[in-house]
């Protein structure tokens, strides 16, 4: 008897606490949209082209414990450049990389992130040679000269951006395109946290943004608003759509610049069996990398709850109240421990080791068809958010990894045209490594100026077939099979095998170096 007034103590104790931090009002953090349900279709099963393989297993890791977060990649006059923690860009050739820019101020540790800088999106300028349009999420969009080092801001985070509900400051600019004008497409992940707060962006309701900036005049505009998540950007080839990834919600939405229906959107592709984050577009299509995969025992807690906002509001109000006692501290006596755990509450890298091992990459063609799914199941690379396609081999990026990852694939120009069949009602198949989590349905249609969506179809790749030559009469020689011109990019890298490098370094406050 005395265990059941206990346990029903305990009960009613955390129903009054729940009840107090969901209901009392002007609690922290706030938020620009209410918290309400929605809901998230089911991810697509893994059979067919999605079907498990094991070609990513075995990836080399460059630079082990030497870089730290290489989120994205850019192949430029044979270097690879990426940002990573620190706020740094650097530039990697061969088997050494060195320092190109900061746009942050000096730091004496990644944990002062905000101070630090951090470099998400990045793209080659189609106006001025060798220049790069670099996001900054905590300084902004700069324009930086790879000869010159010089850089230019083109966008301010202190900007107050128009939205389709309400004008609003930008909390986490992300992604970036460029167009053959020079004018940019980006996104803004949400207008309520920063990515040091990435976990209550995945809880609270939908308030990213993607904007289009006209370089001639510097002015920014949105075209949409209430993203979940919004984050890697594509142009297509002809420039009369751009795509733009939901991270939170695993769709790709199109949104028209041209045509019937320029100003509209609609779904590019939903049900993707994990969380993509960066795009990487070419003639042909996409890359389309899944940061966090999905499957039956390990589902995205945030679309789990996408129906109960009351509980989303709860995790969100909690963590904040757990960091607010550190904050103080950290603001009026700063030291390494409040300053390291104001930073992890509510960052995502801390969740990393809660997502699955398959680690998913997506080839997709620009109809918004998956082509091909690469998987890998042995950990040797994890946390995909960027992949750079040079020659025959595939480059990883990825925001928590202390490497770069690198896999030799064969084939890789030579992708098999899908071929459409109608979804079945029921499907008996040998069970497959993930499965999609279950009770969830379309999230309703937002305020935006956005079309209903398509009714989406599972694609499978069209069968390849071989032709073996036909026995001739005369010893005239075999005709040589035409092959597929190689990937967008043609410049040829040498062998990465790095030796021990030293580790990067980072500007202290007092303008010193040292290492990480």
């Amino acid at each position: 008897m005395g265990f059941v007034k206990r346990t029903f103590r305990r009960l009613f104790n955390f129903a009054a606490f729940f009840l107090i931090v969901v209901l009392l009002p002007g609690l922290p953090p706030n938020t620009h949209f209410e918290f309400r349900d929605y809901q998230v279709p089911n991810p697509l099963p893994l059979e067919g082209v999605l079907a498990p393989n094991n070609l990513l297993d075995n990836t080399e890791r460059l630079f082990e414990n030497q870089i730290h977060g290489p989120e994205n990649l850019i192949y430029h006059n044979g270097a690879i450049y990426t940002g990573v923690h620190g706020g740094e860009l650097i530039k990697i050739i061969g088997n050494k990389f060195e320092h190109v820019a900061k746009f942050g101020k000096p730091c004496a540790s990644p944990v002062e992130e905000s101070l630090c800088g951090r470099i998400l999106g990045m793209a080659l300028d189609t106006v001025e040679k060798n220049s790069l349009i670099v996001v900054d999420t905590y300084y902004g969009i700069y324009h930086l000269n790879l000869d010159t080092r010089k850089s230019k801001q083109l966008v301010s985070v202190d900007t107050v951006l128009e939205g389709v509900n309400k004008p609003r400051k930008g909390k986490m600019f992300n992604s970036v395109a460029v167009a053959k004008n020079g004018d940019l497409y980006w996104t803004d992940s949400s207008s309520d946290f920063s990515i040091e707060n990435g976990v209550y962006i995945t809880m609270t309701n939908p308030a990213g943004r993607l904007f289009h900036y006209e370089r001639k005049t510097g002015k920014n505009r949105v075209l949409l608003d209430e993203l979940s998540f919004a984050n890697g950007v594509a142009l297509s080839p002809n420039e009369d759509f751009v795509v733009v990834v939901e991270t939170t919600d695993s769709r790709l939405t199109k949104y028209y610049l041209k045509g019937e229906k320029k100003g509209k959107s609609e779904t590019f592709i939903d049900r993707l069996p994990g969380a993509a984050d960066n795009l990487i577009p070419d003639q042909d299509g996409l890359w389309v990398p899944l940061v966090v995969a999905i499957d039956e025992d390990h589902p995205y807690i945030s679309q789990v709850l996408a129906k109960t906002p009351w509980i989303r509001k709860f995790i969100v109000r909690f963590l904040n109240l757990l960091e607010a006692p550190f904050a103080f501290i950290e603001k009026y006596y700063s030291n390494p421990v409040t300053m390291a755990v104001t930073h992890y509450i509510g960052h995502l890298e801390p969740t990393a080791f809660l997502f699955p091992a398959r680690t998913t990459v997506l080839r997709m063609n620009w109809n918004g068809e998956i082509v091909k799914a690469y998987h890998g199941f042995d950990k040797s690379v994890g946390g995909v958010s960027h992949v750079l396609q040079v020659n025959e081999f595939l480059y990883f990026g990825s925001p928590f990894n202390k490497y770069l990852g690198r896999k030799k694939v064969e084939g890789l120009s030579k992708f098999a045209e899908p071929k459409k069949v109608e979804t079945p009602t029921t499907t008996t198949t040998q069970k497959p490594v993930t499965q999609a989590p279950t009770t969830t349905t379309q999230r309703p249609t937002t305020t935006t100026t956005t079309t209903p969506k398509p009714t989406t179809t599972t694609t499978t790749p069209k069968p390849t077939t071989t032709t073996t030559p036909k026995p001739q009469t005369t010893k005239a020689p075999a005709k040589k099979t035409e092959t597929k011109p190689p990937p967008p990019i043609k410049e040829k890298v040498e062998d990465i095998t790095p030796p021990p490098q030293p580790k990067l370094k980072v500007i202290k406050k007092d303008g010193k170096q040292e290492e990480l």
